[in-house]
């Protein structure tokens, strides 16, 4: 069902699609059910009325209710299944780039600024991505912003003597500059790479 694009492939969205559609799948199949039983009830009691106006054998009568049941019953697994079908395509649209953002976000919380997410223009998360994309690019430009006023920084703290012992301030500016520049470089801009919808 996976290759004509119903389910999803990643197990933790395709049960997500799943709690979507076997509710309302379900919910169809009890509405047919009841309405099969009502379908009985009333023609049984048409063609008690039938059988007593045109003596019709009981044999005849029951062929035609078992005839009538089996048409019923492939037209509704039928309906139902085209039912399924349409819904199961229309969450797999809705999973799909829903699992494409969520592991860009998994790349970008792990530090990886250089991705970029690409759906379909057709997409109803196009835009959402868009925004992500930019987002992040305005963000990995800060980053670089800062990486360079930490580079600065460097360059204003004096060079120890070599017989004086540093100030103090100037040592714990160092050392706030040689966090920071750790801090930052948990962050990567290159190489640049684009997670796409599958």
């Amino acid at each position: 069902m996976s290759r004509l694009g119903l389910l999803h492939h990643h197990s933790t969205h395709r049960s997500r699609q799943l709690r979507w559609v076997v509710p309302f799948v379900t919910l169809l199949l009890l509405a047919t059910l009841v309405a099969f039983a009502i379908q009985y009830n009333v023609s049984n009691q048409e063609v008690g009325t039938e059988f007593f106006h045109a003596h019709k054998t009981i044999a005849h009568t029951g062929e035609l209710l078992r005839r009538g049941i089996i048409v019923a019953s492939v037209a509704a697994i039928v309906f139902l299944s085209l039912i399924a079908a349409v819904v199961f395509r229309v969450t797999h649209r809705i999973v799909r780039p829903v699992h494409t953002l969520h592991r860009a976000l998994d790349e970008l919380r792990a530090g990886d600024l250089g991705v970029r997410v690409v759906l379909h223009s057709d997409d109803e998360f196009a835009e959402v991505a868009q925004s992500l994309n930019g987002l992040v690019d305005e963000f990995a430009s800060t980053l670089t912003t800062v990486h360079a006023l930490v580079d600065r920084l460097v360059l204003l703290i004096p060079p120890p003597a070599h017989d004086a012992p540093e100030p103090a301030n100037a040592s714990e500016l160092r050392r706030i500059i040689t966090e920071l520049d750790e801090k930052l470089e948990f962050f990567r801009t290159v190489p640049p790479r684009t997670i796409e919808d599958r």
